[in-house]
């Protein structure tokens, strides 16, 4: 995130430039207020205590190569095996949701927030308990935070009990029976596009 070093004024961001889609879609433990990190844009305010692991998303945006994107403010870049690393941009608010608002922390003791890919979609989870009239912000120092690193270790269990659980083997028997019966030959392999939980990159750092 480069700063803006020219003598040029700095448009502020205000409620009235803010989507309708975007406030109907705030959930009720949040709202947008000005930001304590960044004077001239919104944030997002905690107005109730949230939980520790808490989960907020996905995040929405234009899909978008690195090429065609002017700030990287209101980005994550994702890998997609057909088609590269690509880049869910959210610089337009009318192409993103509230998730858009949420800045970035200036510290680690700041951050509360870390971002998660789950199937080539960021998702935002709480990293400790946020209190009422707290900011919401996030970072993307992945693993090197113990605490960070534990919450993705328990996303990747939790993901795998799910993939091995009873109903999981029967909807994928079932569903390799159908394709079987139809002729199909997908039954027999993964989809074009498969890749594990965890392709997340901005500014070239992955983790997950």
């Amino acid at each position: 995130m480069n700063q803006d070093t020219s003598d040029s004024p700095v448009a502020v961001e205000t409620l009235d430039d803010v989507p309708e889609h975007v406030l109907r879609g705030l959930p009720e433990d949040v709202r947008l207020f000005p930001s304590a990190v960044d004077k001239t844009r919104l944030g997002v305010w905690a107005t109730k205590s949230i939980l520790k692991g808490k989960k907020f998303g996905p995040f929405v945006g234009d899909k978008k190569k690195r090429s065609q994107v002017k700030s990287s403010v209101y980005m994550w870049e994702v890998y997609y095996p057909n088609l590269g690393w690509m880049c869910v941009d959210a610089t337009d608010p009318e192409k993103g949701n509230w998730l858009r608002y949420i800045n970035w922390a200036r510290s680690g003791k700041e951050q509360n927030l870390f971002p998660l890919e789950i199937n080539r979609t960021i998702y935002y989870k709480s990293l400790k308990p946020i209190a009422a009239g707290e900011e919401l912000l996030v970072w993307y120092n992945g693993e090197d935070d113990p605490a960070i690193a534990a919450a993705i270790e328990e996303e990747r269990a939790s993901a795998r009990s799910r993939r091995h659980s009873p109903k999981a083997r029967r909807d994928h028997i079932g569903l390799q029976e159908g394709l079987y019966s139809s002729g199909s030959e997908a039954a027999f392999g993964m989809p074009r596009d498969h890749v594990s939980p965890g392709s997340i990159c901005l500014e070239n750092n992955s983790y997950i």
